[in-house]
């Protein structure tokens, strides 16, 4: 008999420390570890310089994120995932026979995340207006319009349910053969992403307004781009 009474003592003790609240500079915690004082700090030296490789030191500030697990960690230091040029040489991007519509992909450029996080993808790209067939300058006066935007991927295959950072320029030229210069396209947007593989997929369009077989052009996309990829870790 005692020793069922000291079983159900034990048994009573072992609840209540497993609910019990612990305080740190409080007699009275609220939660099931409460670090009470003004401007009170908790330092956890797996997180530190000496222990972490993603802590650089200095005077810099880390975020420390949870993993699905509740386990804590520092999270990635935000910054530049890429910067270079994607078009080793110029893609010619022609209307169809009768002035239409046309696109191709200028490029594909793979990113991986290792964690969730706003992602701003930066691109221009230069572009030079010329016939159908590349043997001349524009000089019809008519508007001829090139776009700019880019899919995303999974690294290998462009998802190509949603556009992202649609911009277009407008070209026209008359009585006047001798016009040149590149015209560029650019634009930058943010996308919020998972951990995971990522490809952007960059797009040229031409589109000459459904007229006559005069009317149709290419556009040399090329001979000046370049795709920026930055990674705002949360």
């Amino acid at each position: 008999m005692k020793n069922t009474i000291t079983c159900c003592l034990l048994g009573v003790l072992a609840i209540f420390v497993s609910q019990a609240q612990v305080g740190i500079g409080t007699t009275s915690p609220q939660e099931a570890l409460h670090i009470a004082g003004n401007n009170s700090t908790l330092r956890v030296e797996g997180l530190n310089s000496s222990n972490n490789t993603n802590n650089f030191g200095g005077g810099t500030s880390y975020n420390v994120v949870a993993d699905k697990d509740g386990n804590l960690g520092l999270g990635m230091l935000s910054g530049e995932i890429s910067s270079d040029s994607n078009i080793p040489s110029p893609i010619i991007v022609q209307t169809t026979a009768n002035s239409g519509l046309n696109s191709a992909e200028l490029y594909k450029k793979n990113f991986t995340l290792t964690q969730r996080a706003l992602v701003v993808i930066t691109y221009y790209v230069a572009m030079d207006f010329e016939s159908y067939d590349g043997t001349m300058k524009i000089d019809d006066g008519r508007a001829k319009v090139a776009h700019n935007y880019f899919y995303l991927g999974n690294g290998t295959t462009a998802d190509t349910s949603k556009s992202y950072g649609m911009t277009s320029s407008v070209y026209t030229n008359i009585n006047c053969d001798t016009a040149t210069g590149f015209i560029y396209n650019s634009r930058s947007m943010t996308i919020a992403l998972d951990p995971g593989t990522y490809s952007v997929h960059l797009q040229g369009a031409v589109f000459g307004g459904n007229l006559t077989a005069d009317a149709a052009f290419r556009v040399k996309f090329g001979n000046g781009d370049r795709l920026d990829i930055q990674a705002i870790y949360l």
